[in-house]
């Protein structure tokens, strides 16, 4: 039987964030195809190491361990940086980027501290990404990533498989049933925000617009490692934790809209999640978005970079969401178009049948 090593950070099994599912959707995958594969994530690594940074020594000892044993492998998947301690590579490597850390740094370096920024982009950019791309199979998970990776690293031999959403999951389901399912409000005009309760994720944004529209009631669905305290605490707002990831398309289809101000993101899984499930999605120009947004009817919900003027950024948010709730006519187009454009491009089977062919695993 053959045998894979994938690197990754954390516990694929253990936490809800976007590589994490991307993991387990690789491990079946390949298991689909007999292959077995093993996981390698910071968690198993109990020795001392070296370095200053914590979470970079381990990284370090988990690409050392699978070295060791890389003769047991027909070849090796790492996620984002996590493998670049798997140095000199000895046997085939794909490596997957779900971002990059110098794209990432740039967007945000204004609403983080120097040092975190200069770390983003130096010691995770500079040194650890790139050479993650040494002499290995390079994969982007979206047109955007790749563009990055040859902006930023000059490599032009990245291919592009992005993620892929279960059509099947998430789909549209009946929205009066879905309410009385999670209590939620059957009148109420439903407004959504799914993720960490971060600056990052444009979250000081988000609770502007919130005090701005009291007659919105919005459901904050809180991603791992985000403190539920901080969120802000009113009569119009609900806070859900610890949701199943298959319980997603419930609340995407109890809702009336989902609100995704993120300052960066490399694809945006609840965001096509989202669209899946034919919730006009108001957002950002990042991941997929930059891709799937070009054209209306979704151009419409398109929110452009933050201006320095707040005050007007804030009032077209209000007014992206008005055209949501008071033109019917342009909201079910959205809605189908989302629909569409999910089951085209980024369904998992097309995902499936593209890594499986970008891995070698099986031919078209």
């Amino acid at each position: 039987m053959k045998k894979v090593a994938i690197i990754t950070a954390f516990d694929p099994f253990a936490f809800r964030g976007g590589i994490e599912t991307y993991t387990r959707q690789i491990a079946g995958l390949l298991e689909s195809y007999h292959i077995k594969t093993d996981i390698y994530h910071i968690g198993l690594i109990a020795e001392a190491h070296d370095f200053h940074n914590d979470y970079l020594g381990k990284l370090y000892v988990t690409g050392k361990r699978v070295l060791e044993h890389d003769d047991e492998y027909d070849f090796i998947i790492a996620n984002a940086f996590y493998g670049f301690s798997y140095f000199p590579p000895r046997t085939k490597i794909y490596n997957i980027y779900h971002l990059t850390h110098k794209g990432f740094a740039e967007k945000v370096k204004h609403v983080v501290p120097l040092h975190q920024y200069l770390e983003w982009k130096l010691l995770w950019g500079d040194i650890t990404e790139s050479v993650s791309g040494f002499n290995r199979h390079k994969i982007a998970v979206s047109d955007g990533v790749k563009d990055e990776l040859q902006a930023y690293y000059g490599y032009d031999d990245v291919q592009v498989v992005p993620h892929g959403i279960d059509v099947q999951i998430f789909q549209k389901a009946d929205k009066s049933r879905m309410r009385k399912k999670w209590n939620i409000p059957d009148g109420a005009f439903v407004g959504l925000y799914v993720g960490r309760w971060d600056t990052l994720k444009g979250c000081d944004i988000l609770e502007e617009v919130m005090l701005l529209t009291p007659d919105i009631y919005w459901i904050v669905v809180l991603g791992t490692g985000s403190d539920k305290s901080t969120v802000p605490v009113h009569q119009h707002i609900r806070v859900i934790e610890q949701v199943r990831h298959e319980q997603l398309s419930e609340i995407y289809s109890a809702s009336d809209f989902m609100f995704f101000p993120s300052r960066y993101e490399g694809f945006g899984y609840v965001v096509a999640e989202a669209m899946a499930c034919e919730l006009p999605v108001i957002t950002t120009n990042v991941g997929i978005v930059q891709t799937v947004y070009r054209e209306e009817p979704l151009r419409t919900l398109l929110l452009t970079d933050a201006p320095s003027d707040q005050e007007a950024f804030l009032s077209k948010c209000i007014e992206k969401i008005d055209i949501v709730r008071r033109n019917a006519t342009l909201r079910n187009e959205i809605c189908r178009a989302s629909r569409r454009v999910i089951e085209k491009s980024f369904a998992l089977e097309h995902w499936r049948t593209a890594m499986s062919y970008a891995l070698g695993v099986s031919s078209r």
